[in-house]
């Protein structure tokens, strides 16, 4: 099928690289990729593909250009500061391509001017919306010169009569030339967060918080993953670089006791209140370095049986990797965005006492280079 027929700009916007190959053509290519960076350490299981590749981003952010006695929205180009214009983008969804909608025609009536990136002027940056899949609540970031403008609360009402929806409209403030999500974050209508069920469990999302952007296939990834780390109720488990504790949280059902590792403090306390909304009292959780708090809980006699590990596209620390090999954690499941790295890493713990059993890919991404792998480990027996 001709993806034109799915996106009439595909051939101007550079946010889907893989645009000019049909859905099963990209696995495809996505499989020989995993096959060529895993040589020589372990055979790729086929890549789990998603069953609706369209429409999957729960977070959209969007820019706006005024053009021709009105305001037009579309995707950011980083190479050249430039906007493709689009009112609808196949993959987000009809929610936030309509919100999107709604807020240009309200920019212009407020006289709210877009930020032109090449003059560097203008009052709007951009705006982010966040949707909770389950919940149905929408989260509206307005990132702007300042974080405040005449006339809000009758912005707010004027889009909260359009999109009943939207239960949180936060503006926050950036003077960087490029494309950010602002801060000193100000609540205009609503509440600071809106909520989502994920693997059964509610959890609250900001402005800022980091949270999957496919939250279908984010459940795969997450089931696919907990299966492969062979689970029982005696567990003590390691959950590093745990963001808000979505995998935390998810295994805590399945084990006696989950300790969430995570630098940002503030991803902490969101660990920490979404394991009290879900009423889940065998996970603790540390704002720390991990390695640092590794050393930390094994001096007072903590021992760690499996260990989930999902850190950032730079993949891990050294010292933190040198750290899981002297806790002799005997089973390390290693989620990771970035295979080139995951790699590199997988080397390391090879030739430090583990086996790795098995890999599987998960396409979280579609119409993107982005590969999503989910790595298997066992100490092996000396």
């Amino acid at each position: 099928m001709d993806n034109t027929k799915y996106c009439k700009v595909l051939k101007k916007c550079s946010g889907c690289q893989l645009s000019n190959l049909q859905y099963q053509d990209q696995l495809k290519l996505k499989q020989s990729i995993l096959r060529r960076t895993f040589a020589g350490l372990v055979k790729p299981r086929r890549i789990l593909g998603a069953q609706s590749p369209l429409f999957y981003r729960n977070k959209a952010q969007i820019v706006f250009k005024r053009e021709k006695g009105r305001i037009n929205f579309g995707i950011y180009q980083s190479s050249d500061h430039g906007i493709v214009i689009t009112d609808n983008c196949p993959l987000h969804t009809d929610t936030a391509n309509s919100i999107s909608l709604t807020l240009s025609k309200l920019f212009y009536k407020f006289s709210l001017s877009p930020y032109d990136f090449r003059r560097r002027n203008g009052f709007v940056r951009s705006v982010v919306i966040r949707e909770g899949f389950m919940t149905g609540e929408v989260l509206v970031n307005i990132v702007a010169s300042k974080n405040t403008f005449e006339k809000e609360k009758d912005f707010a009402k004027a889009i909260i009569k359009a999109h009943p929806e939207i239960k949180s409209i936060i503006i926050t403030e950036s003077q960087s030339a490029k494309l950010t999500q602002g801060g000193n974050p100000r609540v205009i209508f609503g509440k600071e967060y809106i909520s989502d069920i994920l693997c059964g469990l509610e959890f609250r999302i900001g402005y800022n918080t980091f949270y999957q952007i496919n939250p279908v296939q984010t459940e795969v990834l997450y089931n696919t993953a907990i299966n492969m780390a062979e689970l029982t109720e005696n567990d003590v488990v390691l959950d590093a670089y745990c963001g808000i504790g979505t995998i935390s949280l998810a295994v805590s059902s399945k084990c006696r006791k989950v300790v969430g590792v995570e630098l940002n403090e503030s991803s902490i306390e969101n660990a920490r209140e979404n394991a009290r909304i879900n009423n889940i009292t065998n996970a603790e959780f540390y704002a720390n370095d991990v390695k640092k708090q590794i050393k930390i809980l094994l001096s007072k006699g903590m021992d760690f049986d499996v260990c989930f590990v999902d850190p950032p596209r730079m993949g891990c620390d050294i010292d933190f990797l040198r750290s899981i090999v002297s806790a002799g954690i005997e089973r390390i499941v290693y989620i990771s965005c970035n295979i080139d790295t995951q790699a590199r890493d997988l080397r390391f713990l090879a030739k430090n006492g583990y086996e790795i059993k098995s890999q599987q890919g998960v396409d979280m991404f579609p119409y993107t280079r982005h590969i999503e792998s989910i790595v298997y480990l066992k100490k092996t027996t000396m």
